[in-house]
């Protein structure tokens, strides 16, 4: 992932998209960063799933960012933050859509049995096994809970 991003940034250079760049330059610091971090250094390379790790929490962070400024009215820097997150979202496997997650949740809970409220970690973690990084967590979540209430 870290050869696509650093392809992807000379392209934005040569075409002059300083957007681009930006956020470019900053996954790829961050994939630098957690290399470090996992001990490998700078030029080492991490699994898919690490480097999916590392999008998602600079997706998730600039999420936090946009709900910040929408609350003290700063739509202009909120765009902004939405337009970095369009950016990243290159990088991430395509996500479920809610009929679709909803229809792996089914099959989860038919996998592990799942009858009660006390059973939401056994189908979390078969989705997890399953369909590792193409739902949103939150959403599996409520549904979940909201199907072993029922």
């Amino acid at each position: 992932m870290l050869n696509q991003i650093q392809a992807d940034l000379k392209k934005a250079m040569l075409e002059k998209k300083t957007m681009h760049v930006q956020v470019l330059r900053m996954a790829i610091a961050s994939l630098r960063n957690e290399s470090i971090a996992k001990g490998l250094g700078p030029q080492g390379e991490l699994t898919s799933p690490e480097c999916l790790a590392v999008i998602k929490r600079l997706v998730k962070s600039r999420l936090d960012s946009i709900d910040q400024f929408k609350s003290v009215g700063q739509h202009e820097r909120a765009a902004a933050e939405q337009l970095e997150i369009d950016l990243l979202h290159i990088y991430l496997p395509k996500q479920m859509t809610e009929s679709e997650l909803h229809q792996a949740i089914q099959v989860a809970m038919g996998a592990t049995q799942a009858h009660n409220i006390k059973d939401l970690g056994k189908v979390m973690k078969y989705l997890q096994s399953e369909h590792a990084g193409n739902y949103d967590g939150k959403l599996a979540s409520s549904l979940v809970a909201q199907l072993l209430n029922s």
